[in-house]
């Protein structure tokens, strides 16, 4: 039986999650990784309109992005398989961020410090 093989590509347009989205950054005071869960986007009903840019629904702490992605899937946060692939990139970078003492901003690299 032969398998097919295809080429990994990146999508070249984000969709969003019409359930919300997050914002993830490092309390190094706490030393811990905060992800902030945002409802979606607020719309007036009658213009369709944008009135708000989500509202905060919940806040997850931990050091672990393993940890920090079984919480957010049991508490149904995500709805897509590419926002939930996305948040596990971006939490795991966050970890060897804060396990590293080194500087994370989402949806950017992590830069080594060379020895």
């Amino acid at each position: 039986m032969k398998v097919e093989t295809i080429e990994a590509t990146k999508h070249k347009r984000m969709t969003k999650d019409p359930h919300g989205f997050f914002v993830i950054f490092l309390d190094q005071d706490r030393s811990e990784i905060v992800v902030e869960f945002y409802e979606s986007v607020i719309k007036d009903e009658k213009s369709k309109k944008k009135v708000g840019t989500g509202k905060l629904g919940l806040v997850v702490c931990g050091t672990n992005a393993e940890a920090l992605c079984h919480t957010i899937s049991r508490e149904d946060l995500v709805t897509r398989f590419d926002h939930a692939s996305y948040l596990g990139r971006e939490l795991q970078k966050a970890e060897v961020a804060l396990r590293h003492g080194l500087k994370y901003e989402q949806d950017n690299e992590v830069v080594m410090r060379k020895s």
